[in-house]
């Protein structure tokens, strides 16, 4: 029988979609008093997964690398469906400073918990992580290049779901604090622009149950958009790649536990725990593409939006590696003022 692992595993990459929307990335800030409004509705499905661990036909760990010997492979895993709905909004402060948040409701199912409690259509939902962030401009033009300049820190808030144990349920969010610094670059061009964001994610300890903390992660993310020749349609590109540090920490409480359901802890020690189960130290490499169609009502300026993303395997050292490989479809409509 094919051996199943914690979905908690495949729900970590779901965030970056759901939380982090493509705005998240603009280094624009909003004028004062104006307002960018989003609302989109999406669905990821994953059911494959890339792994530093070797594993037999049926998916359980036989052994393990360590170091630059490690082979990204790609192996089946159970089914991950997520639905969502997620509000994502910008104010502007000041000319120079925008204050944003992403507020998201999902509805998940899955046949990935060690204990089979939210197979097929039983799966929770709810509100998950939310998102608190300020946007600075720190420069309009640095060097005469016309590139723009900000700064943006971001909390993720763990509070709004209950957190339950990551070995045998699958909850809301990953139940622990988190914050990101980035700098961002932008480039308005006579048509179309591009947007390069890079950061560092603190990810802090979670300690709801046994203790464990995910790795810190560095992200680059490139996007850009160009108008085509229809009018008001314009095509969108991100390319968003996730880095984890290596820092990840398990406590010994909950290696035993994770023993204790059946796992051998003696042979791969919390190598599969860290990489496997857990999900603590994933690289992700997403690509993806929007359409938007700008439009008028009622005096008002809407767009709609439709996005999908997937994550690729890319190139040893720039690639996804212990992580699920997911894609994601998304319609968002915007609303600005």
């Amino acid at each position: 029988m094919k051996k199943k692992f914690p979905v908690f595993a495949i729900f970590i990459l779901v965030l970056a979609y759901f939380l982090f929307p493509a705005e998240a990335h603009s280094a624009w800030t909003q004028p004062k008093g104006h307002a960018y409004n989003q609302l989109t509705f999406a669905y990821y499905h994953s059911h494959y997964r890339y792994s530093t661990l070797d594993k037999s036909a049926d998916s359980i760990t036989t052994g393990y690398v360590t170091g630059v010997g490690r082979v990204v492979k790609k192996y089946n895993s159970s089914d991950f469906i997520a639905q969502s709905i997620t509000y994502y909004g910008e104010y502007g402060i000041f000319d120079k400073l925008t204050v944003f948040t992403s507020i998201p409701w999902k509805k998940l199912k899955s046949e990935d918990t060690l204990q089979m409690r939210y197979a097929g259509n039983r799966g929770p939902y709810g509100i998950g992580d939310i998102n608190f962030g300020l946007r600075y401009k720190l420069l309009d033009n640095i060097f005469g290049t016309g590139l723009l300049m900000s700064a943006q820190g971001t909390v993720k808030i763990p509070e709004a779901y209950g957190y339950k144990n990551p070995l045998t349920h699958l909850s809301m969010g990953d139940g622990q604090y988190d914050t990101t610094l980035a700098l961002l670059l932008g480039k308005g061009f006579a048509k179309g622009y591009a947007v390069l964001n890079m950061g560092y994610k603190y990810r802090f300890e979670n300690n709801k149950f046994n203790s464990f903390k995910p790795s810190d992660q560095f992200r680059v993310t490139l996007s850009g958009g160009y108008p085509l020749p229809i009018p008001k349609l314009e095509i969108r590109g991100i390319l968003d790649w996730t880095k984890s540090v290596g820092n990840a920490q398990v406590s010994n409480e909950i290696l035993n536990e994770y023993g204790s359901l059946g796992n051998d802890i003696i042979t791969f020690g919390d190598h599969v725990l860290v990489r496997d189960a857990l999900n603590l130290e994933p690289d992700v490499l997403n690509l993806g593409g929007s359409l938007a169609y700008s439009f008028g009502f009622k005096g008002k300026n809407l767009q709609a939006v439709l996005s999908y993303n997937t994550d690729i395997r890319g190139t040893k050292g720039f690639g996804t590696k212990d992580s699920g490989k997911g894609e994601n479809y998304s319609i968002a409509l915007v609303y600005l003022f």
